[in-house]
């Protein structure tokens, strides 16, 4: 039985999330306190680990326990022996496939700073930066809107050996919550260590105008550490909360999650995206041709051609013959309709979750005149007798590892004999032990191509 824990902290006396012997820790404190209820050692996931002195509002995380646990009870329990700088705000049983830190689509920060020190309030100074100079909103808004999208960050973010730097801002604004106090808004798929203190370190000698506001974005460019960015202290910051998916995995049946993202944020995991619909024109590299197509918040890789994708269409041949091809996880489209203009006469089935992707994808293939041949659906909608000759996928990684396998194991099943699939997956996000799964799972499974910190991999029946 897995559980999901929903936690606020004051991260003053703590050294951060991680268990660390010998050191009071989020981690420790939580799991010392459900092993003494629960009389077995209790391990626990979240969904960002946060450093020494960092608070939470929003923190997740899971336990697997052993089954038929009273979650209201464990959270009474859990409230009598934890500390006061410690809450368990909700204890729920987990749904299928849902993991604390490989379904969270989006992490969210806030950092607060008062730029008046004499406003300062000594009763805030853990939760609140003081900054000498008088911030200007527009200045910071401008100096943050060319760090949004998919990045290498490794300008603002610690080296770690064989960890990517690559990461998706979602949002990054400012407001002001009284005339002395300004609260900054950080949102992404994932952050790198320090990547939070350096950005907002970046930014407000813009905002004061002291750096130019452009200056933050050549720092990015230039994907090297900066010694005149400062990395601030850890006052000020708060995690706020991460959200997961509504599908954790394409079943019959799915279980559902709560979900609250903001617009800009939200991810392509929603199977009806209430963000407003905007759209953006994406020209579409793909085996010798240029496919212009149209994007919208909501859809995985907004306005952009992800690089997962990139590094497929560029290091890839089209199918030599015409035949039935599946799209797993088609988002707006690009690979769908590259498959399509590619091998005339093929029939392309383009999968997702998403209804608005499903709508761009095949709005997209009748501007190209061939929306006879891509048939956009839901797994649900595609016939149980249809089997295909090539499956092609950028697959949602995200979703986790189990997740993850149970999608894949629904649908190569349904290749036929001399059939292939062909996946982008991310080095860093389990590109080996995924290749090794296969060959766990009786497929044949080469790597093709690696290129930008992807892998390419062929797998066959």
């Amino acid at each position: 039985m897995r559980l999901r824990l929903d936690l606020a902290y004051d991260g003053t006396a703590f050294a951060g999330w991680a268990a660390q012997p010998g050191r009071r820790t989020v981690q420790g404190t939580l799991e010392d306190a459900l092993s003494r209820v629960l009389g077995a050692q209790v391990a626990t996931t979240c969904a960002g680990r946060t450093d020494a002195g960092v608070h939470a509002r929003g923190q997740v995380c899971h336990a697997d326990v052993g089954s038929g646990v009273d979650v209201v009870e464990l959270q009474r329990r859990l409230l009598g022996l934890l500390p006061r700088d410690m809450r368990v705000r909700r204890v729920t049983q987990a749904p299928d496939g849902f993991n604390a830190r490989f379904s969270a689509l989006w992490r969210r920060y806030a950092y607060h700073i008062c730029d008046e020190p004499s406003a300062l309030d000594p009763l805030r100074r853990g939760e609140v930066l003081g900054w000498p100079r008088r911030l200007d909103i527009a200045l910071l808004e401008a100096a943050s809107r060319p760090l949004l999208g998919e990045h290498d960050f490794a300008a603002f973010c610690r080296a770690r050996d064989g960890a990517s730097t690559v990461r998706t801002l979602l949002e990054l604004s400012w407001r002001r919550e009284s005339p002395e106090l300004l609260a900054a808004r950080i949102v992404a798929d994932a952050f790198c260590h320090t990547m939070v203190r350096s950005l907002i370190g970046a930014l407000l000698p813009a905002g004061d105008g002291r750096r130019r506001q452009d200056w933050p974005a050549d720092v990015l460019a230039s994907r090297v550490r900066h010694p005149a960015v400062t990395v601030l202290p850890r006052t000020g910051w708060c995690w706020r909360k991460s959200a997961t998916p509504r599908r954790l995995s394409w079943r019959d049946e799915p279980p559902k999650a709560e979900r609250s993202a903001p617009s800009m944020a939200e991810h392509y995991f929603a199977d009806d995206p209430s963000s407003p619909l905007e759209r953006l024109c994406v020209e579409v590299p793909a085996w010798g041709r240029s496919l212009p197509l149209q994007s919208a918040s909501g859809v995985f890789a907004h306005g952009r051609l992800d690089r997962g994708t990139a590094v497929l269409l560029r290091s890839t041949r089209p199918p030599e013959m015409a035949g039935t091809f599946l799209d797993l996880g088609c988002g707006y489209g690009p690979i769908a309709c590259a498959l399509a203009v590619a091998v005339p006469g093929s029939d392309v089935w383009a999968v997702d979750v998403n209804r608005r992707a499903l709508q761009l994808t095949g709005e997209n293939s009748q501007r190209l005149g061939i929306g006879e041949r891509v048939h956009a659906c839901t797994p649900e909608e595609v016939p149980a007798e249809l089997n295909f000759d090539e499956i092609w996928s950028n697959p949602p990684i995200r979703v986790g590892k189990q997740a993850l396998h149970a999608l894949l194991s629904r649908w190569l099943p349904r290749l036929r004999t001399s059939g292939r699939a062909v996946l982008v997956v991310g080095k860093n996000l389990g590109s080996d032990s995924l290749q090794r799964w296969f060959g766990e799972e009786g497929y044949r499974c080469e790597r093709l191509a690696s290129a930008k910190g992807f892998r390419v991999l062929e797998v066959r029946r």
